[in-house]
């Protein structure tokens, strides 16, 4: 596998693994009790081979990601979903909740209402989960090249 993705079903995480396919790569889609203690989390990352890239979307504390991270020396990629009355313009940021970007990880943060999303930088348009999915890999870009 060239990724893991965990993340709940009918998300923005089938769309993640959608666009990935499209770029010749394979993916793992798990969910987050797949991965909820040391125990299923070493089972996960087995079974998916080591991938050198592993995506989780989730919103804080981020405990899968916080996880994933002290078993892998993968590049990790966590989608912090922001619920729209938590993300919307003028509310205060959570910002001191998000992890920081540092070697090995990277962090997207993004607003969800709904089944729509819409990045907190640049436009606010509401996306679908494709166009959302193609926000958050051109986000991470480097580190899905780096797969291949």
């Amino acid at each position: 596998m060239d990724a893991l993705i965990v993340g709940s079903q009918d998300g923005l995480a089938d769309a993640l693994a959608g666009g990935l396919r499209r770029r010749g790569m394979t993916a793992l889609r798990a969910i987050a009790a797949d991965a909820r203690d040391r125990e299923r989390a070493e089972w996960l990352l087995d079974e998916g081979g080591r991938p050198p890239l592993v995506i989780v979307l989730e919103s804080a504390p981020f405990p899968v990601a916080q996880q994933l991270l002290t078993l892998t020396d993968a590049h990790v990629v966590v989608v912090a979903e922001q619920r729209a009355p938590a993300a919307r313009a003028g509310a205060p940021r959570s910002r001191s909740l998000l992890p920081r970007d540092e070697s090995g990880l990277t962090v997207e943060p993004i607003g969800r209402a709904g089944r729509r999303w819409f990045a907190l930088s640049g436009r606010p348009d509401a996306m679908g989960a494709e166009r959302a999915a193609a926000v958050v890999l051109r986000a991470c870009g480097a580190a899905a090249a780096s797969c291949r």
